[in-house]
């Protein structure tokens, strides 16, 4: 992909290409303080940020994001890493504006912070969750099977 060349280039020692095939490319960053001006550069060549997934492999997360490029149908995944003691990264919405749902997701159900995100607030739960729930270390207690109504078994 000849995007990948351009961003090798233009991110020399902070950006490996963990997979180049066809259509569908695989790289990590490892300053996320990089990634804005990464995004940048990746909307030069894809349209839309797709998804955002996240991993916990406590006590680092990885950040998942997955470009796409309606022209050619080509994906791009960017793999960021974050540690709990420093658990923000910035927010692409000014980039990408599909970012906004997707970082409002990753801060409700893993906490993570996406610095200047124009309205970061819980998307699915009630602001008075207690907690992030995909995140290993969530505890479900009396309150959570309270709330669900579920006889919930972990």
């Amino acid at each position: 992909m000849a995007t990948l060349d351009k961003l090798k280039n233009g991110f020399k020692g902070d950006l490996e290409v963990l997979t180049d095939e066809p259509s569908l490319s695989v790289i990590s960053i490892k300053n996320k303080k990089l990634l804005k001006k990464l995004a940048w550069q990746i909307k030069e060549e894809f349209d839309i940020l797709y998804s955002l997934a996240v991993v916990d492999y406590s006590p680092n997360f990885e950040l998942n994001y997955i470009f796409s490029n309606y022209k050619n149908a080509d994906i791009l995944i960017l793999k960021v890493n974050i540690t709990e003691k420093d658990f923000a990264i910035d927010s692409i919405t000014d980039i990408f504006s599909s970012a906004n749902w997707e970082e409002r997701e990753a801060y409700d159900l893993f906490g993570i912070k996406f610095n200047g995100h124009p309205d970061l607030r819980r998307i699915l739960l009630p602001e008075d969750w207690p907690g992030h729930p995909l995140r290993k270390d969530f505890k479900v207690d009396d309150e959570i099977r309270n709330w669900t109504g579920l006889d919930l078994k972990f």
